[in-house]
């Protein structure tokens, strides 16, 4: 019996994806910097400190990392703030959730402030019993101890939990570690999404489809 979900934020419950393949992009166009063909495939599955040091050694940056952050995050924060919507589905499955009694759990690799400020602006924060972040564990998505940890948080053993991702990294690490996993389309993964629906239990156009089990 399913008794909870491991959620996804960005691409999944909001409509962000475009922000972070943006954002590290603007800051080097303001620098004068020729940005790489590539660069938005290589920073797609970094956590956000793993991607700030690649930008930092690549491109020679002077500033520390924290400097570094903060500047990317006064740019990304206004958007989260002020123009970034939720997905297609997504309040009206996170309601059912909470009618059925379904534990949930938010696991992104954003920066916790942020994650709270985002959750609090579209009144979501309360329906999650677990909220990690990048600023919580040293794991990523890369790594399925991850989707454990989540896991072990709800008190809930493997199969009786679903992840929700829209990254295909992040689907195959959570298939790997042996969990039920559904996939959402983004615009980010369009690319990617015949092998998406390959390798998810269930793939859908958005969470409005989705049926709480």
């Amino acid at each position: 019996m399913i008794k909870g979900y491991i959620i996804d934020m960005d691409g999944t419950l909001i409509d962000s994806m475009n922000i972070w393949e943006n954002v590290a992009i603007t800051l080097l166009k303001n620098r004068g910097i020729i940005v790489s063909d590539d660069l938005k495939r290589i920073l797609a599955p970094l956590s956000i400190k793993d991607a700030i040091n690649y930008l930092k050694n690549k491109y020679c940056f002077n500033e520390t990392v924290s400097e570094i952050q903060k500047q990317l995050f006064d740019l990304i924060e206004y958007q989260y703030l002020n123009e970034v919507s939720l997905k297609t589905g997504v309040r009206e499955f996170i309601n059912k959730c909470t009618i059925l009694n379904k534990k949930m759990c938010l696991l992104t690799a954003n920066k916790r402030d942020l994650t709270i400020k985002t959750l609090t602006r579209h009144k979501l924060i309360s329906y999650f019993d677990q909220i990690i972040t990048c600023d919580d564990t040293n794991l990523t998505k890369q790594d399925s101890d991850i989707y454990i940890y989540a896991m072990k948080k709800l008190n809930l053993n493997i199969n009786e939990c679903i992840v929700i991702e829209d990254a295909l990294h992040a689907i195959n690490t959570a298939k790997k570690a042996g969990f039920i996993v559904w996939g959402v389309a983004d615009r980010s993964n369009l690319n990617d999404w015949i092998k998406i629906k390959s390798i998810c239990d269930l793939a859908f156009k958005n969470m409005k489809f989705m049926e709480v089990l």
